[in-house]
């Protein structure tokens, strides 16, 4: 997008079309098809398929009811958070029980619930999350996971850096240049307000330059092959959570607090400013109706979360 106001019409374009046409293929078919599990008309293989539509639709909700009825809903947002990482606790469950099954949602995807779960004040999950994420890179689910987009590896490599450990470049595609972000994590923990209200800036215009659907044609595709964007999914065009996460690990470790420049539209959105309160997290019946389903269908094997 060539502007935050740009974006901002894009997406709640976006967000109104999809909540007036996915209500039936993201909530309403999920939980018949997870009720239908429950009562053996179905197999277990879609539980987890399933979970990440709840997911997406419950996304879709708190950006739409920010942008559209002013209003920041985190409710909606904690559920998003949990039916995605549900979906990934479903997708090693039945990787225990399946040497050759490798499904998992992507990285990209995952380190923004990580993200979020930061964001939303659940310090501990958000730990607990992000060592199995580091499991899952090394491991089948990601195989070293893929070089672009650079984004994950800035968030992979904060985490990194907030619980004291080095990230294993060894085995995965690691970029060979961070780029923007580099700047950002070699002063992730800097007690210069100035420097990080600049860096944030930066970061801040690459978001918004780096956002568009409908790539493949236009002035950023390099190459013509339509994937040269960071930021893909209108769910995060106005809701930069790589920033955020980054923010929010400074206020965990009692850093010096951020305030956006007077230029910086886009963090003086209500929705960037991070929650002074943790946010309740949910649970959903449904969903641990099917998880002890498939323990009881499994003896022996044990959710990772």
């Amino acid at each position: 997008m060539k502007t935050l106001e740009e974006a901002i019409k894009y997406t709640l374009k976006k967000k109104q079309q999809q909540i007036s046409r996915l209500e039936k293929s993201h909530i309403e078919e999920p939980i018949e098809e997870l009720n239908d599990y429950l009562a053996n008309q179905e197999d277990d293989s879609f539980v987890g398929e399933n979970f990440n539509y709840l997911s997406f639709w419950n996304h879709y909700n708190f950006i739409h009811h920010f942008l559209f009825y002013k209003n920041l809903d985190f409710s909606y947002l904690s559920k998003s958070t949990y039916f995605a990482m549900e979906c990934n606790n479903y997708n090693l469950f039945i990787a225990e029980l399946v040497p050759t099954y490798n499904s998992a949602t992507s990285l990209t995807q995952s380190v923004k619930h990580l993200a979020q779960m930061l964001y939303l004040g659940q310090k501990e999950k958000a730990i607990t999350y992000g060592n199995l994420l580091l499991k899952m890179l090394y491991g089948k689910q990601y195989d070293g996971w893929i070089s672009f987009p650079i984004h994950p590896w800035f968030m992979l490599e904060l985490f990194c850096r907030w619980q004291g450990k080095e990230l294993e470049q060894t085995g995965t595609r690691y970029p060979d240049d961070l780029g923007v972000y580099q700047k950002a994590l070699d002063n992730w923990d800097t007690k210069d307000t100035g420097l990080l209200s600049d860096i944030v800036d930066d970061l801040s215009e690459f978001h918004i330059a780096q956002s568009d659907e409908d790539e493949q044609g236009g002035e950023n595709d390099e190459n013509g092959d339509g994937y040269d964007l960071e930021f893909t999914s209108a769910d995060y065009f106005i809701f930069p959570v790589e920033i955020l996460m980054w923010l929010a690990i400074r206020k965990d470790l009692g850093l010096p607090g951020y305030t956006p420049s007077p230029e910086n539209k886009l963090m003086q959105m209500e929705i960037n400013k991070l929650p002074e309160q943790s946010i309740p997290w949910p649970t959903d019946e449904l969903v641990e109706k099917c998880k002890a389903k498939l323990k009881a269908d499994n003896p022996g094997v044990e959710f990772k979360l």
